[in-house]
């Protein structure tokens, strides 16, 4: 059964205003005339789109058909396995909900069965957050119960799918143990193929995507909780766009349907600009996000909108590392594409004193892709 508050980007319980702004703003966004010109392909698919947003539309923008379609999914829905959690709060309690940001997935995939939505007691709140990092106290001061068990899992995770990720992409060696600094590249490394499917690279950020936003939104003049939730957008529809060499065309509908998420991101990281000017890593993620949004509807306009943002990044901090990368994506996208810039900003990456080895080693993918 299609879930249509999914396909039209809300919650369940959005009220019906919420709900018309969504498919107004989704119906632009997949209008025929932004895709002149795009391949046939990309066309048909966002055509599949903009049909399957109509369709969401008509059962959840009408009150009567959207009662009955959430007796359905009531009907649906399987029962619980496990006995609810002690104390009078459950899971369904929107209030025991821990909104806190959660770690970002640092273009990483998220582990199977990791919890986007821990409950927890109504006096924890989040105190300090930083990118990499949230952390919350209870209003004692002492650290929640649940909290240790919660990091060790999360950092085991971590490095098991970090370890996977650099062993299935295309052309990576194998990591040592302890190896520090700028990675060396072997391009004659043999490739193994991803076996993540579809659904788990598709929807492994959704449940995040809603409590990042939800953080956003409660803390409005919070530019890392702006940031955070610009991350995780971005984390959401990279793990797509990274498949489509491969030409598997679930993914390229998958990527096509997530594309808007670019801008979305473009727009988080926006916000938190524009409450810290400075930040040169969040203004290097909007133009990321901008010219690769702009590949993907065939607009030059969002790629020029992204070069001018990597350029004042890398003005603001010229030996930022993500800057540097993110110029070289804008260089090398647009049209004509500008390769020769594109290469010097990654070769000047790579030689970065203490340059953050991940980004090296996709600065180094990056040239032996565009160096050809």
């Amino acid at each position: 059964m299609q879930d249509y508050y999914e396909t039209l980007q809300v919650h369940p319980k959005a009220d019906a205003e919420s709900i018309r702004a969504a498919y107004a703003r989704l119906s632009a966004r997949y209008d025929p005339s932004k895709l002149e010109g795009a391949a046939d392909e990309l066309q048909a698919l966002a055509r599949q789109r903009r049909d399957e947003i109509e369709r969401a539309y008509a059962v959840i923008g009408d009150a009567t058909r959207r009662a009955n379609y959430n007796a359905e999914l009531a009907d649906l829905a399987p029962v619980p396995a496990a006995a609810p959690p002690p104390g009078p709060l459950t899971i369904d309690d929107d209030d025991s909900l821990d909104y806190s940001p959660l770690p970002p997935a640092a273009r990483q995939e998220r582990g199977e069965g990791f919890n986007a939505q821990p409950s927890v007691s109504r006096n924890v709140r989040a105190t300090d957050t930083v990118r990499g990092r949230a952390t919350a106290r209870t209003a004692s001061g002492r650290l929640p119960t649940w909290l240790v068990p919660v990091l060790i899992v999360a950092v085991a995770t971590f490095t098991i799918v970090l370890l996977t990720l650099f062993s299935t992409m295309p052309g990576a060696p194998a990591p040592a143990a302890g190896q520090t600094g700028p990675q060396t590249f072997d391009p004659s490394a043999p490739t193994m193929a991803p076996t993540t499917s579809l659904a788990e690279v598709a929807n492994q950020f959704e449940g995040q995507i809603v409590v990042a936003k939800q953080v956003a939104n409660d803390d409005p003049k919070n530019p890392k909780a702006w940031v955070e939730f610009g991350n995780i957008l971005y984390d959401s529809v990279v793990v797509l766009h990274e498949r489509l060499p491969g030409g598997d065309p679930a993914f390229q509908s998958a990527y096509v349907e997530r594309m808007p998420r670019w801008l979305e991101a473009a727009n988080a990281y926006e916000k938190a600009i524009a409450l810290e000017p400075t930040n040169a890593v969040a203004r290097a993620d909007m133009a990321a996000s901008l010219c690769y949004y702009g590949q993907g509807i065939n607009d030059q306009s969002y790629l020029q909108k992204g070069i001018v943002a990597a350029e004042q990044a890398m003005k603001d901090q010229p030996q930022e590392g993500r800057a540097l990368l993110s110029a070289g994506i804008c260089y090398a996208l647009a049209s004509p594409p500008q390769t020769s810039k594109a290469l010097e900003q990654w070769q000047k990456l790579i030689v970065l004193p203490n340059a953050d080895p991940s980004l090296v080693f996709q600065a180094r993918q990056l040239i032996q892709q565009y160096g050809r």
